[in-house]
């Protein structure tokens, strides 16, 4: 009998939607990078099944922390850029798509269908299309241009990091761990081995190592290197602060990528186009240009 009831609501509920609301709505989550790919993916559906999108953000009201419950992750995509076209759906609209019109496919990539059938379609989870880059590649530029909206906000410590970088060879380093424990972490040996192959082929790099756990690769890295190595411990921001990290890692002429996609977005935001880049070989296929390895 309870199911009955719910059922009848739903119905009702649903009967109360207009044809102008049919549109998707995007679930939002993680950090900056995260942010990013749903916009993308946003302006992807936009564009190729010409589908109204708005976005759920409310998991930063509820949740907001990484997946160890230790850092905070801040919904930072709109302060950055205000000029964003990214609509926020309401609590009221977010009930009733979530309510009926939800699709949580584990990974949920094959998306394309639903979009096809259904008008309104609530996308949990983390769907991705290889294709949105390209599809969408003038409105990201334009859009998303971390050189206007952050370079006046930079502080003297960050302003000094980024002259460093561009003014030598840089190589970024990206060291994740913290809920990377979780899922698997990188191998030192990756980066130590990483570091002596880019010395091999670059003329007097500079390496420029970001990371969540800083003792860490002074301890296990760091020390492992040989004392000709020049690097550069960018330390200076903290977990609220960490688009400037993105922005002074995109800045480097070259880039060792871990298995994230925070290294992932670095990349692709890098306008060198001589960039030189090595991954871990897992990441081949999140990577939208030629890659170099080990």
């Amino acid at each position: 009998m309870k199911n009955y009831y719910r059922t009848e609501y739903l119905v009702n509920i649903n009967n109360r939607i207009k044809t102008h609301d049919n549109f998707v709505i995007l679930w939002v989550g993680g950090g900056l990078c995260g942010q990013i790919r749903k916009y993308i993916l946003g302006k992807y559906i936009e564009k190729k099944y010409n589908k109204k999108v708005k976005y759920d953000i409310n998991w930063y009201k509820y949740n907001g922390l990484d997946d160890r419950k230790k850092f905070n992750r801040n919904f930072d995509l709109l302060k950055i850029f205000p000029d964003l076209d990214f609509e926020i759906a309401n609590d009221y609209e977010i009930n009733i798509y979530k309510s009926c019109f939800r699709f949580d496919l584990n990974p949920l990539y094959q998306f394309n269908d639903l979009l096809l059938e259904y008008k309104n379609v609530y996308l949990d989870g983390t769907p991705y299309d290889k294709n949105c880059f390209y599809e969408i590649k003038e409105i990201i530029k334009n859009k998303i241009d971390f050189e206007t909206y952050l370079n006046d906000k930079l502080d003297d410590k960050n302003k000094y990091v980024l002259n460093e970088i561009r003014n030598c060879n840089s190589v970024a380093i990206h060291v994740r761990r913290g809920d990377f424990a979780i899922y698997g972490i990188i191998e030192d040996e990756y980066y130590i081995n990483s570091i002596n192959e880019m010395i091999k082929n670059i003329k007097e790099p500079k390496f420029f190592i970001f990371s969540d756990d800083i003792d860490y690769v002074k301890n296990n890295i760091i020390k492992k290197l040989s004392k000709t190595v020049l690097f550069y411990i960018v330390d200076i921001n903290d977990n609220d602060k960490g688009y400037f990290d993105l922005f002074l890692m995109m800045n480097c002429k070259h880039q060792i990528a871990s298995n994230g996609s925070f290294g992932y977005y670095a990349y692709c935001f890098n306008k060198n186009k001589d960039k030189v880049l090595i991954t871990p070989e897992g990441m081949r296929d999140y990577y939208i240009e030629n890659i170099d390895k080990i």
